[in-house]
């Protein structure tokens, strides 16, 4: 039997608006925080009340639906919304969920962070940096376990590429629809900087239209099934919330242990913050 327990010791500072403590890129304790980070994203089912349960209900409701119906909703999109002005929109929008465009803003921030001794927005460059490597891996991981064709994979071996294309556990590099890493980084980026900075309603707005604006644009760009999207989104959320709750327990992203335990229930791990 595997036990999580978590122990409280001493105050914690129970609100990211709380600058805390300063973290550094290089610092053993940050680089360390990735595990204790990674086992709290993955904890959060573990407390879930009746809210929660309820939004992964309607989540699990709309995904569904999305799977049954994705060839459908192509067809739709294909029909009387795509176009060429769409099209070259979705382009701009894709950029929201580039490494390219995530990394060097993790970057600057950090960067002003540093210049003007902001040590809130300096922890949640770092934050945003985590959620960004959890959800590169948890999307290559599915990516390549699943290898769906995209709507766009038409080609003269797959003349009629459709949402049931599952080619199965890495079957190829190149079909990897599966989920939609764009909107998995954009959610999960979003969700981490929408939660550093909770008072401030126009941030929150700002990150998820962003991140909705990037997720539309994959589907309409015949990059990717609905379902794809759905999915990407609903796991960069969770990534993203995952971080956000490490964060806000402890203050900042360095003050956790978490230790592997042997009692009389079997193994696990107890987290002390």
């Amino acid at each position: 039997m595997f036990v999580i327990c978590c122990q409280l010791n001493g105050s914690a500072t129970n609100s990211l608006t709380d600058n805390g403590q300063c973290e550094t890129l290089l610092s053993k304790k940050y680089l360390k925080s990735y595990w204790d980070s990674g086992l709290t994203v993955l904890a959060q089912p573990l407390y879930y009340d009746w809210k929660d349960w309820t939004v992964f209900g309607g989540v699990a409701a709309a995904t569904t639906i999305a799977f049954v119906y994705d060839d459908e909703i192509y067809n739709f999109i294909n029909k009387n919304i795509y176009d060429n002005n769409f099209n070259t929109v979705s382009k701009f929008t894709n950029v929201f969920g580039e490494e390219f465009f995530i990394l060097p803003c993790v970057a600057s921030t950090y960067a002003i962070s540093a210049i003007n001794d902001d040590c809130r927005l300096r922890n949640m460059s770092l934050a945003v940096l985590q959620s960004f490597v959890y959800a590169e891996v948890a999307s290559a991981g599915l990516k390549v376990l699943t290898c769906r064709l995209r709507p766009s994979d038409a080609n003269s071996q797959q003349p009629a590429a459709n949402s049931q294309s599952w080619l199965g556990p890495f079957a190829t590099l190149e079909s990897t629809s599966f989920p939609s890493g764009h909107a998995m980084r954009s959610f999960a980026v979003a969700t981490t900087v929408a939660g550093f900075y909770p008072e401030k309603t126009w941030v929150g707005v700002v990150s998820y239209s962003m991140a909705a604006l990037c997720s539309a644009g994959r589907v309409v760009s015949d990059e990717h099934w609905a379902s794809d999207v759905i999915v990407g989104a609903a796991l960069g959320y969770f990534i993203g919330r995952g971080v956000v709750k490490f964060n806000n327990k402890i203050g900042n992203i360095a003050s956790v242990d978490i230790q592997a335990v042997a009692t009389n229930y079997g193994l696990g791990f107890v987290i002390n913050f």
